[in-house]
């Protein structure tokens, strides 16, 4: 005990205030800084109180710890106060004191769900990090996400440390280096661009096709198979092809593997230290470093033999030469990795979403099988598809009940600004803030009747809906559809670059699979158990969808 009381007190309370402040001041990210804020002062401190009586071991333990934990009241203290600049907003004491409180939530998969709850409990605006806030009301899009909007935020540092040397897109935080790079996806999903991956998924879609008829009357996991699909899409629209995992399953277990990486990204995402850390301990991402060493072989084997069609490589590596500076293959892998992943998990989420609500909804189910049947052009036409009013009402009804990022992308005020006003609200320089979609799209003000509820009637025009049998709203005295809050892709800059390939997907397997098969779902399933399984770890994790396809007579 006489090691306790002879290391002075107040030399190291104020060494810890002092570290405090400059943590408040300089934010450092990167954990050789961090590690030095924490690690170096009571290292010298230990040094200097050390008196040769008592052991320098426990010398140095009493220092570090009274260092620490003083270090740790201060900023709890200073968290919770009214000196805090986010002391105004409302929110869970625990989200004010600690990041890690939402991570643990997050990683549990139900984070949209308690994002929703906060926001009925608190109102539009809640503190949910000790730096940062959610929005869930449609002024606050434009000034968040529009082209004068906020880049993205430390969100991200997480899953692309400040030590690696090359970004993807979708992890950029300077504004001006996104728009040049966006410039190149820009043309690699433009019209012309989808024109060419067109025969791509058809030539997919006719393979499940092919597999869900040697399966009529049976039950499918209509999830496995749809995200099987949409990866053998992506990489063949990514790479010019690379994996078969319609026809070989995941032999390789990639995408097992990537799948339980989910939450430990998400994770390294909400506290980004641990991110950082994990570039120094390899084990920590065996799972993430396998998915790009997949893709950086895909890259170079694509590089290497090169491919009969356009796809998104030869934009990417600007095969056309049409930029002044051709981009680096180490840029192209970073781009192009996440981009498989991207592409693939949110349209197969939307996919499967859809047809669970088509078969729980057997109304809609009915309608839109009497669209597709009445039709007298080529229904697998891609632009018939476009002008099929009905269809397109049902995917977007499923996309504004489940957005493609379900608790949105976090943005940040630019570094110097010294913050950002969202409308009556200001950001501070350091602070993030995300629009959460989940609530903003279920909102009672933005949609209504029934905003959650699966009408697509709701986007058809008036007439339309009065002609409807049986009538959906009537009685009905007022219909709410307010087009302001439906951002399922996000909007300005940084939105979705790969949208329209998305709904192009999406009207393809949907039109196929309707004049193909009639479908239900296996005999004995709970129905509800399918929202219940979905995990939201910005990627969706989904659980199994048994559906029976019977093949049609054509």
């Amino acid at each position: 005990m006489s090691a306790v009381f002879s290391t002075p007190f107040l030399p190291v309370a104020f060494v810890a205030l002092g570290c405090h402040l400059l943590f408040n001041r300089l934010e450092p990210r990167s954990v050789p800084a961090f590690a030095a804020l924490l690690v170096l002062p009571p290292l010298v401190l230990s040094m200097l109180l050390f008196d040769g009586v008592n052991s320098f071991l426990a010398t140095i333990a009493i220092t570090f710890l009274t260092y620490l934990a003083i270090l740790s009241v201060s900023v709890v203290l200073y968290r919770i106060s009214p000196f805090h600049p986010l002391a105004a907003y409302p929110g869970p004491l625990m989200c004010k004191v600690t990041k890690l409180w939402l991570a643990g939530i997050a990683m549990g998969g139900k984070q949209h769900v308690y994002y929703r709850d906060l926001h009925r409990r608190y109102g539009d605006v809640v503190r949910i990090g000790p730096n940062e806030l959610s929005f869930s009301n449609n002024s606050a899009i434009s000034p968040m996400l529009g082209t004068k909007g906020m880049p993205k935020g430390h969100w991200w540092d997480g899953r692309m440390p400040e030590n690696k040397k090359v970004r993807s897109l979708f992890a950029l935080r300077d504004p001006e280096e996104h728009n040049r790079r966006r410039r190149i996806w820009n043309r690699a999903f433009s019209a012309s661009a989808l024109k060419d991956y067109d025969v791509v998924v058809r030539n997919r879609l006719a393979q499940l096709q092919e597999i869900l008829a040697d399966n009529s009357g049976k039950s499918v996991d209509l999830s496995q198979w749809i995200a099987r699909f949409t990866y053998d899409v992506m990489n063949d629209i990514v790479f010019g092809g690379g994996v078969e995992l319609m026809r070989d399953g995941d032999k390789d277990g990639l995408y097992a593997t990537f799948e339980g990486f989910l939450p430990i990204a998400l994770l390294w995402s909400h506290v980004p230290w641990i991110g950082e850390i994990s570039t120094y301990l390899p084990f920590l991402a065996q799972g993430v470093k396998k998915f790009r060493t997949y893709a950086i072989n895909c890259a170079i084997e694509r590089k290497t033999h090169g491919s009969p069609r356009k796809d998104i490589f030869y934009h990417l590596i600007d095969e056309a030469g049409l930029e002044s500076e051709p981009p680096s293959l180490a840029q192209v892998i970073s781009d192009s990795s996440p981009a498989i992943a991207a592409g693939a998990e949110t349209t197969s989420t939307a996919l499967c979403n859809f047809f669970w609500l088509l078969l729980s909804n057997p109304i809609t189910y009915s309608r839109l099988q009497a669209e597709l049947n009445s039709c007298e052009a080529d229904v697998l036409d891609c632009e018939v598809q476009k002008r099929l009013v009905y269809l397109n009402a049902s995917i977007n009804e499923t996309l504004r009940l489940f957005p493609a990022v379900l608790s949105g992308s976090q943005r940040a005020p630019r570094i110097g600004s010294g913050g950002h006003a969202i409308g009556p609200h200001f950001v501070p320089e350091g602070t993030g803030a995300v629009i959460h979609s989940y609530s903003l799209q279920r909102d009672p003000r933005y949609f209504s009747p029934s905003p959650d509820s699966f009408l697509p009637e709701r986007w058809l025009s008036s007439d339309e809906q009065r002609a409807l049998k049986p009538a959906i709203f009537k009685g009905t005295d007022e219909i709410i559809h307010d087009l302001t809050a439906f951002i399922p892709f996000s909007i300005g800059p940084n939105n979705c670059a790969g949208k329209n390939l998305a709904y192009q997907q999406m009207r393809m397997v949907i039109c196929t699979l309707m004049t193909r098969f009639d479908m239900r779902f296996e005999e004995g399933f709970d129905v509800r158990s399918w929202e219940d399984d979905l995990c939201d770890y910005f990627i969706t994790r989904k659980g199994k969808l048994p559906v029976v396809f019977v093949s049609r007579s054509r």
